[in-house]
């Protein structure tokens, strides 16, 4: 896992205060993708996983809103939702997150 610049976590720290703003309190949140391996470039996205409580099964709706929270603090945050029931080993994406992923925050469960 490589050392993620200093300005992207910056980022994704201030997405979490407004994630926290809008009744969504993470317990984990990892950056995973190529700013996790080290090979971003520039039009690369910030992967971001946001494993919370707060979030419903429906993926495809808690993406559109984690995304209209990311677009305004940096249009390449990607937030990929779940809850605590979904965020499994058996899904081929969390397999991935846990095996590459850096672990940027981690709350209360």
């Amino acid at each position: 896992m490589a050392k993620i610049n200093p300005s992207v976590k910056k980022k994704i720290i201030y997405f979490l205060k407004k994630l926290n703003e809008n009744g969504i309190t993470p317990q984990k949140v990892y950056i995973f993708g190529s700013y996790s391996k080290g090979v971003e470039n520039n039009f690369s996205d910030i992967d971001v996983a946001i494993i919370s409580s707060d979030l419903t099964d429906d993926r495809f709706n808690e993406r559109i809103r984690l995304m209209k929270i990311a677009y305004n603090i940096d249009s390449r945050i990607e937030p990929v939702p779940f809850n605590l029931n979904t965020f499994i080993e058996e899904d081929p994406l969390v397999w991935e997150i846990l095996k590459t992923g850096t672990l940027i925050h981690q709350g209360k469960s």
